[in-house]
């Protein structure tokens, strides 16, 4: 957030109160508000919402069906008593706005009609609900947005509902059905597309898959909701494109949210394609005196310059504070957005920042958190995402445990434009109770950085079935494979085991075929082999990045 000096004639004020609405409840409309507050001491400012809870957590609602949450009111950190008090907001629960009127700069609601010299819109985002008869009006279907739905799905679950049914596999669906599974539900989880969690990698969502499936979640790809089977008003059933039919207590629907943006739409305000609100970087809208905060916007994407709509909470608060405080009289500028986000999924935690660019230069390597000794170290896979110049433009991390740290380092040196060699040298902290000693930031880093070296690089997808002409080496000594990942599960094609000691001796045996690829746990002693084979003139040698670890979720060992 970029502030920009005020000169005399902008320090001069009336001696007239400016009074501020704010339209949204939830999160970012109270923290708007409280920037406006700080921001203007005399302003009239009126917060307006339709529920009666006043800045709750939306992303801590899964963590209290899971338990992890103890009690709703933690997720209520500020309640309206706390604005009034405080702030000296004057707090309007319980209010729907029906218009938005720019002309007379007021706001319409079934509470009465609010002037405004300036407008924070906030209404954040709907959920978006699968097309099908008797769905909406069941008494045992609900979302997960708010504290009314939470109190319902507990409300369920105490009466000892068992069966869950979830629509719609992106962080909202992962999140639940992690959370629910964790709280012994039998859960199913329903997604219409052929993979989980779209905003990542193929190799990540297969990963999250794998490991929902670990933790006792049936997952099902490709599968639309055709009908629900009903008694009176409640869900007793769903059946599938499939043909597929699943009993079920309760159904949630997480298909995703769009821009809550109807009623700025409605007054003249203009929109991107996909409902976001277009702001400029002070968070104006093309409506004068209106600014627009929350998953309600887009941002402009410190990568492509283009303006993307993340629905990230951590977005929502900054255009809060640049809003708020514009609003009040200020003139700061909203900061680029990365799409930084982290997900649970059973024992995997991934991440992922910046953009991943399928034409980018794909850095996949293999590590722990900890050093092996520790006796709490996980397995981690950092992907890096590198464009011609060598400048790091995107990354993706997955493990069982470190995984925020790294990311975050990840999206400061993406912002900071770093190069993958700098980031290579990059000094990072290191004791064995929290890292390694070459960490595996900076091992990924150091391979990305050899450039355009011909050892190539195989995905896990690209070795489940290889291609014709493809040898597939297993480079791990016979106590490492015991303990590790069994290869030949996954890899559908005799594999040749020749630990990495015996590469040297047994080159023969590697010649006469189109591409040798080396497999190991991790990647790293099957990316030496390659380099050994490449010394001694093996055509086309490879390795699986990231190592076997990519093919299901690590527990500790």
């Amino acid at each position: 957030m970029k502030r920009k000096s005020v000169g005399k004639k902008q320090t001069k004020r009336s001696r007239a109160k400016r009074r501020i609405v704010v339209l949204g409840a939830a999160l970012s409309g109270p923290a708007a508000a409280a920037r406006a507050r700080e921001t203007d001491a005399r302003a009239d400012i009126v917060l307006i919402g339709r529920a009666k809870a006043v800045s709750y957590s939306v992303g801590g609602l899964p963590y209290r069906l899971s338990g992890e949450v103890d009690g709703i009111g933690g997720l209520e950190p500020e309640k309206a008593k706390f604005f009034r008090d405080v702030y000296r907001i004057d707090v309007r629960t319980g209010a729907t706005v029906t218009a938005i009127d720019p002309d007379a700069k007021r706001v319409i609601t079934d509470a009465g009609k609010f002037r405004y010299d300036a407008l924070i819109y906030a209404l954040g985002a709907r959920s978006v609900w699968p097309e099908v008869d008797g769905l909406r009006d069941s008494t045992n279907v609900s979302t997960l947005r708010d504290l009314a739905d939470l109190k319902k799905i507990e409300r369920s679950l105490d009466k000892g509902t068992g069966r869950v049914v979830i629509l719609g596999g992106g962080f909202y669906g992962v999140e639940a059905a992690d959370c629910l599974s964790r709280a012994g539900r039998l859960v199913t989880l329903i997604e219409r597309g052929d993979r989980l969690l779209p905003d990542f990698s193929g190799a990540a969502a297969y990963r999250a898959e794998y490991a929902l499936r670990a933790a006792g979640v049936d997952v099902r790809l490709g599968a639309d909701l055709v009908s629900v089977r009903k008694k009176g008003k409640r869900i007793q059933g769903v059946e599938l494109s499939s043909g597929s039919k699943i009993a079920t207590e309760l159904v949630l629907v997480t298909a995703g949210v769009a821009p809550r943006t109807e009623l700025l739409k409605a007054a003249g305000g203009k929109l991107h394609p996909n409902g976001a609100a277009k702001i400029d970087a002070r968070c104006q809208t093309t409506l004068p005196d209106v600014y627009a905060t929350s998953i309600a916007v887009a941002h402009k994407h410190a990568v492509t310059g283009k303006a993307t709509w993340t629905g990230q909470a951590a977005d929502a608060d900054k255009s809060a504070q640049v809003a708020g405080e514009n609003a009040a009289g200020g003139d700061v500028r909203l900061g680029p957005t990365l799409g930084t986000a982290i997900v649970r999924a059973g024992v995997l935690t991934l991440a992922r920042t910046g953009h991943l660019d399928p034409d980018a230069q794909v850095t996949t390597v293999s590590g722990r958190s900890k050093d092996p000794f520790f006796p709490s170290h996980g397995p981690l896979t950092v992907s890096l995402y590198s464009n011609d110049a060598g400048r790091l433009v995107g990354a993706e991390v997955v493990g069982t445990d470190g995984v925020d740290k790294r990311v975050d380092v990840l999206a400061t040196a993406i912002l900071g434009k770093l190069k993958v060699a700098q980031l290579a040298d990059l000094d990072l902290a290191y004791s064995p109770p929290f890292g390694t000693v070459r960490d595996v930031v900076n091992a990924a880093a150091r391979v990305a950085s050899r450039g355009n070296e011909p050892i190539r690089p195989w995905t896990a997808q690209q070795l489940e079935v290889p291609p014709d002409g493809v040898l597939v080496v297993d480079v791990r000594s016979a106590a490492d494979r015991s303990e590790g990942f069994t290869a030949s599960h996954h890899i559908q094609q005799k594999v040749l085991l020749m630990p990495l000691a015996k590469v040297g001796d047994r080159i023969k045996d590697l010649r006469g075929h189109k591409h040798v690829v080396f497999v190991c746990d991790s990647g790293r002693e099957a990316y030496l082999a390659a380099r050994l084979a490449l010394s001694a003139r093996i055509k086309n040698p490879g390795y699986l990045a990231g190592g076997l670890r990519l093919f299901g979720p690590e527990l500790h060992r």
